[in-house]
Formats: structure tokens, sequence, C-alpha cells
């Protein structure tokens, strides 16, 4: 390996660890604000844990907010974790 190819794959390593030490906030804070957004609209329609009697409109609507949530939940632990 040439030192002008080694001193590349360095500086492409360093790049990373870079995004390592600074993960985007922003994403962060967006993972975390849609995962409160959906969690309320299941709350509104529970009460200690059990949920609410509700039109099948409703019904469907926190079923899909419950999904949301799970797979944002999902993508926020990867995104902490890595993997």
């Amino acid at each position: 390996m040439t030192s002008l190819t080694k001193n590349f794959f360095i500086n492409i390593m360093q790049n990373i660890s870079e995004f390592e030490r600074t993960k985007p906030t922003q994403a962060y804070a967006a993972i975390d604000s849609a995962i409160f957004k959906y969690r309320q609209i299941v709350n509104e329609h529970t009460y200690r844990g059990k949920q609410l009697i509700m039109e099948s409109n409703d019904a469907q609507r926190v079923s899909l907010a419950q999904q949301i949530v799970s797979d944002l939940e999902n993508i926020k632990r990867v995104f902490l974790t890595g993997s």
C-alpha cells in the first residue's frame, strides 16, 4: 500500500469516527418528537392501560399509531446503538 493510499484510508476512518462522535441531533430530536406525537394519539384512547370503547375508525387510527410508535422506537434504538 502506498503512503498516499494509506493516508486516504486513515482520513476516511477519521471522518467516520467524527460522525460517530457527533451523531445528528436534529434527526434524534425528530424521532423523539414523532414518538411523542403518536404516543399522544394512543394515550387519548386509553385509560389506565386499557383501550377505551370507540368507533372502528378511531380503533384503526389507534392501532396504526401503536405500530408507528413501535417502529420509531426500533429506529431510535438502532440509531443509538448502531446495530
